[in-house]
């Protein structure tokens, strides 16, 4: 295999299609598919974890952009139960991604991924804003929002709501608005 010209870009994006393929991330397996020598990643992250925070935040600012352009003009509760859906459909397309950045802990090590977090939350709370003026309100929507949105991923992305009688899909938006429109009261 003729060498790459090796890019950090192009060693994330690599890595996430590992990742995405089912396969561990490892500097190896990565230099493997850029046909280079693993010892030539080192240019680029000082070890495995960088790697793997900077895929991290890689994925956030993919979500972030998408959902910014999905969710554009929306406010209120449905602006929020359509940022959540959005959110939980990319979340679990690419459910072996999703793992990785569940996994790894929250950390201001790394800019890139306090960043893309801050971006999202930012998102989050502005839309928030649309529906709750107090600061508590939107707090406690914010956390509803996030328990409810990952933890539906998780169960759904790792087969536990099985039963098909009520398809996951259908009762995630009414049980989030339930609890969105208990929050104002």
């Amino acid at each position: 295999m003729p060498r790459q010209i090796l890019s950090k870009q192009k060693i994330i994006e690599t890595s996430v299609s590992l990742i995405e393929s089912g396969s561990e991330l490892s500097f190896s397996l990565v230099a493997q598919q850029l046909g280079t020598r693993s010892q030539a990643l080192y240019s680029y992250f000082s070890n495995q974890q960088e790697l793997s925070y900077c895929v991290v935040a890689w994925a956030i600012n993919q979500v972030s952009q998408q959902l910014q352009q999905k969710i554009f003009g929306q406010t209120g509760i449905k602006g929020i139960i359509a940022l959540a859906t959005e959110f939980r459909t990319l979340a679990l397309k690419h459910f072996k991604l999703t793992q990785l950045v569940l996994k790894m802990p929250r950390t201001n090590a790394y800019p890139e991924v306090t960043a893309a977090f801050e971006e999202l939350r930012s998102l989050i709370n502005q839309l928030l804003a649309t529906e709750y003026s107090e600061p508590k309100q939107q707090l406690i929507a914010s956390r509803y929002l996030r328990d409810l949105t990952i933890g539906d991923i998780v169960n759904v992305g790792t087969g536990w709501f099985a039963d098909k009688s009520l398809p996951a899909d259908k009762s995630f938006p009414k049980m989030l608005e339930q609890v969105l429109k208990n929050i104002a009261n």
